[in-house]
């Protein structure tokens, strides 16, 4: 496995899916608690969504199916979105 590969699959099993199963928590107490707003609804929507496609990118990690360049477009993006969150 390339490095970035081993970069890649690090940062989303330890950093974005926590992060996102959390936030996840934090909006299905949100709705569980009666507060069943649209943009509550669809951010829960768009988390499941998020998380389905982090799984999706640690199978092709898995199955050798992500060219290093492609590991490498993605973890920049990761990079960048983590950099500006910390920057709020």
């Amino acid at each position: 496995m390339k490095n970035i590969e081993v970069e890649l699959e690090s940062i989303i099993f330890n950093v974005m899916l926590p992060e996102s199963k959390a936030f996840l928590d934090e909006l299905n107490e949100e709705i569980q608690n009666g507060n069943d707003k649209e943009e509550i609804v669809e951010a829960k929507k768009d988390v499941e969504f998020f998380i389905e496609e982090l799984n999706q990118v640690l199978k092709l990690i898995e199955e050798k199916k992500l060219s290093n360049k492609d590991a490498k477009d993605m973890y920049k993006k990761i990079r960048n979105m983590l950099d500006e969150h910390e920057h709020q």
